[in-house]
């Protein structure tokens, strides 16, 4: 009887040593997952950065290409229409700003800084 409680004892122990083995490579391998992430954050913050930066190049790029290439082969009256719509537009966004800067929603707290 007393050999199958040394037995019983030694298997305990070896069970919790492996628990813990294995508890200390778990927190390991946590703390260096978080320091590998805190280390790529700011290359991925770049790196998302120059791709927005990029994407809004492009898009200025081909929008102003476009339109001024066209404005050299569209006759004088659809130029002067595009001229007018886009002075009506830029005033109507005006307008919608500043009516919604001085309005009170939400307390004041919605409104863009």
């Amino acid at each position: 009887m007393e050999n199958n409680e040394t037995n019983n004892e030694t298997n305990q122990d070896r069970i919790k040593q492996t628990l813990d083995s294995l508890n200390d490579t778990f927190k390991s391998a946590a703390e260096e997952a978080k320091s590998k992430a805190k280390e790529a954050a700011p290359k991925i913050k770049e790196t998302l950065k120059n791709a927005a930066h990029d994407m809004a190049y492009g898009a200025a790029y081909g929008a102003t290409f476009a339109g001024a290439l066209a404005a050299e082969f569209l006759p004088e009256t659809i130029k002067d229409g595009l001229k007018e719509g886009s002075n009506a537009g830029k005033s109507a966004a005006k307008k919608t700003s500043e009516k919604y800067k001085s309005s009170d929603c939400c307390g004041g707290e919605c409104s863009p800084s």
